[in-house]
């Protein structure tokens, strides 16, 4: 028997091979260009199915122009929460400026970050059920996720905070102790990086080493691996700070800032905290159930199957076992609801959560696996697998033609409204023109304009304040954009403004992809079989007004 590795539990390891690995990435080739084709035939051009991703290139070509971490040069700004994927699309940057060729390269990414992670599926089912057959499975279950399919080619963050996840808890449940066990630790330190909720992990790991410790009475490593993580943590507590005055990112603090359990616990508001804990994080973890059940109905039936099986395995092999992979999945997510309780997690196609959501599917094969030893009869045995596994499939199939339909519908809006706007923006307005709009990405991105965020996420002025009729018009007095692009919905004391004349408008009866969170609604059979995954359209208008300021009425007779 060969020796293995300082800190190593004696399992056995199985191996991948390079068969199943091709099979695997013919699945995320197949999907990946299955997408790309139908994009590309209803779309005729490449795009993003949210707006946010034009954010991400347009730090990144800044980045690569050498104007430092800024979405206006001259001004820093924390304005992602994913600079590690930032980063990324900053070095292809280096290499292109053309706008289509990054959108592929994004989606690129994507997949390959999606082939990685079921890589890493595959790598820890087999380690915890030591079967080759459910490893296998747990990482065709993350290739073709719905939800992961989308974040594939969303151009964000998501494949790449789910590749770092699954990849850290491999190698913390594979190494124990030991040098090698500072790697899973270095892994949750770039996980923050890619998104601030990967924090959560440390704090996971940490209770997991307590009940090693004390329950268990193993003796894990801990320290050494902590401080790594805590060294990756203060860089990047200090670059948002550089960038924005906050260890925050800008985006934080516009989305959750005022509603989180830091801002709870520093104003003193006993009301909040106790809302976030009896509401906020149980509304997020029902939120994310719902989530699992539109993504697949077999999640949610095998999921606390494998919950279950991990947490009885831990106290069973207490020498090797851990809670790390029940904690996660689990636990992760209502934590969220109360350090991020703004939106569900479902929000946005689940992005935030799509690492638990990879998670998830692993641990419904290792529920799976599980089932299969509890079930003694081998035909009842070959009966409950064949039934889950057709329903699992049948689902997978709708689900995944759903999501294409939906996802290149949703890139029609984007690229009819804030693409096509910003490219106007781009060739009609002068060179040294400001615009202040709502959704900064594309129109930042392909204006080439100074841009102000009336969200907050990459202007600083704006960070932190409601958008109301107050600060609006507070904000207009002082910065005076020459340009200003809104949905009028949303400001309908605007429509009629005598200081703005409409220029431009983009009207998109079909639009699926802004104002509000498309969430599909599932069309089923008794609950379990999906047909379809439906998403309403609503319509929506954009328009692009001239500022005209000697018209502005005087403060007190200010728009709300």
């Amino acid at each position: 028997m060969s020796r293995l590795p300082a800190g190593a539990v004696r399992r056995r390891t199985v191996r991948l091979g390079w068969r199943r690995a091709l099979l695997l990435a013919a699945v995320v080739a197949g999907l990946f260009a299955a997408y790309l084709s139908v994009e590309l035939s209803r779309n005729r051009e490449p795009g993003f199915a949210l707006d946010d991703a034009w954010i991400h290139l347009a730090f990144a070509r800044n980045l690569s122009r050498g104007w430092g971490f800024a979405y206006n040069q001259g001004q820093p700004a924390a304005g992602s929460t994913a600079p590690l994927w930032t980063f990324v699309l900053a070095f292809f940057h280096l290499f292109t400026r053309n706008a289509t060729a990054m959108v592929l390269i994004a989606k690129l990414l994507g997949a390959v970050l999606l082939f990685v992670s079921a890589v890493f599926a595959f790598r820890i089912a087999a380690w915890t059920t030591g079967s080759r057959p459910a490893g296998l499975a747990a990482g065709l279950a993350v290739a073709t996720l719905g939800p992961l399919g989308w974040a594939m080619m969303s151009g964000m963050e998501v494949t790449l905070s789910a590749t770092l996840t699954l990849a850290g808890l491999y190698y913390y449940l594979k190494y124990r102790a030991g040098k090698l066990s500072v790697l899973a630790w270095v892994i949750f330190g770039l996980a923050a990086w890619a998104r601030p909720e990967s924090l959560l992990l440390a704090v996971l790991a940490a209770v997991d080493w307590l009940v090693r410790r004390f329950a268990l009475k193993q003796r894990p490593a801990f320290w050494r691996g902590f401080a790594v993580w805590l060294a990756f943590v203060l860089a990047w507590l200090g670059f948002n700070y550089a960038l924005s005055g906050s260890v925050f990112p800008q985006t934080y603090l516009a989305k959750a800032g005022k509603t989180s359990l830091f801002a709870a616990i520093a104003v003193g508001r006993p009301s909040q905290l106790k809302e976030l804990l009896t509401v906020g994080a149980p509304s997020y973890f029902a939120d994310f159930w719902v989530h699992l059940w539109r993504a697949n109905p077999v999640l949610c039936l095998l999921v606390p199957v494998g919950l279950v099986g991990l947490v009885a395995g831990t106290f069973r092999r207490k020498p090797d076992g851990s809670l790390m992979l029940p904690l996660v999945a689990f636990g992760y997510v209502p934590l969220i609801g109360l350090v991020s309780p703004s939106f569900g997690a479902a929000f946005q196609s689940g992005r935030y959560i799509g690492n638990v959501t990879a998670l998830a599917a692993v641990v419904a094969v290792v529920g799976a696996a599980y089932l299969w030893q509890w079930i003694r009869r081998p035909r009842m045995q070959l009966a409950v697998m064949a039934v889950l596994l057709a329903v699992a499939v049948f689902n997978t199939i709708t689900v995944s033609m759903a999501t294409v339909r939906n996802a290149t519908q949703a890139e029609s809006s984007i690229n009819r409204m804030q693409v096509v706007l910003g490219r106007w923006l781009a060739a009609k307005t002068p060179a040294g023109a400001t615009v202040a709009c709502q959704d900064v990405g594309a129109i930042g991105y392909f204006s080439g304009r100074h841009v102000f965020d009336l969200i907050g996420l990459v202007t600083k002025e704006m960070s932190g304040r409601p958008l109301d009729g107050e600060n609006f018009m507070a904000f207009f007095r002082e910065y005076r954009p020459d340009y200003l692009v809104i949905f009028p919905a949303a400001f309908p004391g605007l429509r009629d403004a005598p200081f703005l004349e409409a220029v431009e408008y983009a009207d998109v009866p079909d639009n699926t992809a802004s104002q509000v969170d498309f969430k599909p609604r599932p069309k089923t059979i008794a609950g379990l079989l999906l047909l379809d995954l439906e998403v309403r359209p609503v319509p929506s208008t954009t328009v692009v007004f001239k500022c005209n300021w000697d018209l502005l009425e005087p403060p007190e007779a200010g728009i709300r």
